[in-house]
């Protein structure tokens, strides 16, 4: 019985430990599904459908292509557009942003999930940003994917699909990377969820 007793506490011991070992890969390795990032990047995210010409409304824009991480963020009608632009990183659920204007840099939460239903009509797609005392929710759409080996005719073709996006996506450009080192001398902003409607 003893014998029995301590085999099976081994197998259990033993599936413990395969299991903590994949959950810690998956984390390292950056599951997008696990962490629930799996939406974030290439997708377009607006805070809320346009109800007219004027009506501004807040985006974001996280492109992951072979060229770099480059981001871009502001709020838009079809008369006026404010953007900024930025490098990212994304380590798990946690998006490091980097302002080279400002040489700003800080960190929110991210969660994306399919949120069809949920979402106010025509949205499938939610995003969650938080600093851990605000947070805000963007909306995207399935069809609002942004093909990061052919962008310029991705973006082209929502543009031509959806003409209330024109402002957000039209600025969307990739910029020179930044060094690793200067990065390293930007202010470190607590609240930089502020420049995401935070």
């Amino acid at each position: 019985m003893a014998k029995t007793t301590a085999k099976l506490l081994g197998f259990a011991l033993a599936g413990a430990g395969a299991y903590g070992l994949w959950t810690a890969g998956q984390t390292m390795l950056g599951d997008d599904e696990a962490t629930g990032t799996e939406h974030v990047a290439n997708q377009v995210w607006i805070e809320k459908m346009p109800q007219s010409q004027r009506d501004m409304f807040g985006h974001l824009v996280l492109l992951d292509m072979s060229e770099g991480r480059f981001g871009g963020v502001g709020k838009s009608s079809q008369w006026r557009h404010m953007h900024e632009f930025f490098q990212w990183g994304l380590s798990g659920d946690r998006l490091s942003v980097y302002f080279p204007q400002d040489r700003q840099k800080g960190k929110v939460k991210v969660r994306s999930w399919r949120c069809e239903g949920e979402a106010p009509e025509p949205f499938e797609l939610c995003l969650e940003l938080s600093n851990g005392r605000q947070s805000t929710t963007m909306y995207s759409r399935d069809e609002w994917h942004i093909d990061p080996d052919d962008a310029s005719d991705s973006l082209a073709s929502l543009i031509a699909q959806h003409p209330e996006l024109r402002g957000v996506v039209s600025q969307v450009q990739v910029s020179a990377p930044i060094d690793e080192d200067e990065r390293d001398d930007y202010t470190e902003v607590e609240n930089i969820g502020a420049r995401f409607g935070q």
